[in-house]
């Protein structure tokens, strides 16, 4: 649990510190500074089985609020997905209102029987609604509520949260499973209080935080070694660079195509990431700092830096392969090269013969796709 305790402080029985105090983050302005990535998808055993979707996420985000949730509906309960769906927005929607209270409680067991007392009442609300029993809803949940320099974390269940600091991505809390093989603990679960994890602690250098499903643990994060695929810090990282829209889209495309296909379970994803607020723009940016972004030598001269600089301008607007040579005034074997570069780096994309830019040309005036 060591790294745990360098995120922040871990309450397993009755009392929490309270974290020192570090960065402060700034909110507002042109642009959002947080982005929200997230997906759930139908497993092949449920598109074979025709069961909903039993993964749910859901999302809050305000100025100085953010909060994000995850659950994964039981499969041995047939209206988890309602469950799931009932709690990730009673988390969000509770966080957004109590998060300094809960922050400021420094009775942990506390917070515990606060948070599982309010979950409950929920999944009792809609047992009464689909007039079933509230076992008929259980599911995991996890979430991650950020306000303003703190954080506070939550786990009950199976499934991954991780965090993404000083570029490093960090194991904030693992799986918690069931007494027997292949089990769990549910929100509905009589142990759920004694198994629930709850963290909190200051921003710090934290970038960003990752939720996952079981399902999306299979390809994204290595039991063995306990670490998290570079993949989602890149996705991470490219959410400050381009649409955070086409973020999303790519991000679905990648789960319906790749993630699915490792396991029949549903499986899903929630991401909330720290926009780098240094960046304002790929136009914004020097000669350096752009030879940094497109990977290119320091020796690279100044006209080559321009010409990515025009297509990408230029690509504001599907263009061709033709069209993009004739305003660099280049033969169209050598602009292929600046194109699958561009194309290389997900700065621009391909939408049948033509391309046009993703990448943040300057923030506050995003590229629309």
């Amino acid at each position: 649990m060591l790294g745990n305790k360098r995120l922040g402080r871990i309450i397993k029985n009755d009392v929490y510190d309270k974290p020192s105090v570090c960065h402060t983050l700034l909110y507002g302005g042109a642009y959002k500074m947080w982005n929200v990535i997230q997906c759930a998808i139908q497993g092949r055993g449920h598109i074979k089985s025709n069961t909903p979707c039993q993964d749910k996420t859901y999302s809050n985000v305000t100025d100085n609020m953010q909060v994000i949730a995850l659950a994964d509906g039981a499969g041995s309960a047939k209206l988890s997905h309602y469950g799931a769906d009932t709690v990730t927005k009673f988390i969000c929607s509770e966080l957004a209102e109590k998060f300094d209270v809960y922050f400021e409680d420094n009775d942990g067991a506390a917070v515990k029987q606060q948070l599982i007392e309010g979950v409950l009442k929920s999944l009792n609300e809609t047992a009464k609604q689909l007039e079933c029993e509230i076992k008929e809803l259980a599911s995991t949940l996890l979430f991650v509520a950020v306000k303003n320099d703190r954080f506070i974390i939550a786990h009950i269940g199976d499934g991954v949260i991780g965090y993404l600091k000083n570029n490093e991505m960090k194991i904030a809390s693992q799986p918690e499973n069931g007494e027997f093989v292949n089990t769990t603990v549910f929100t509905t679960s009589k142990d759920a209080i004694m198994t629930m994890k709850l963290i909190k602690g200051s921003m710090g250098e934290i970038q960003g935080f990752v939720l996952m499903s079981d399902g999306t643990e299979t390809s994204l994060y290595n039991k063995k070694e306990r670490k998290l695929a570079d993949v989602i810090k890149k996705i991470m990282q490219m959410s400050a660079i381009i649409s955070v829209d086409k973020v999303q889209e790519q991000l679905e495309q990648s789960f319906e195509n790749v993630i699915v296909n490792a396991t029949t379970d549903d499986c899903s994803i929630a991401m909330l990431v720290k926009r780098n607020d240094a960046f304002k723009g790929y136009l914004q940016l020097d000669n350096r700092q752009k030879q940094k972004l497109l990977r290119l030598n320091s020796s690279t001269s100044k006209k080559t830096i321009r010409r990515y600089d025009d297509i990408l301008v230029y690509l504001q607007n599907n263009q061709s392969i033709s069209q993009i040579a004739r305003r660099i005034h280049l033969k169209q074997k050598y602009t292929k090269k600046y194109i699958n570069k561009l194309c290389m780096l997900n700065f621009i994309e391909k939408n049948g013969s033509c391309y046009h830019t993703i990448i943040v040309l300057h923030t506050g005036n995003e590229v629309n796709n």
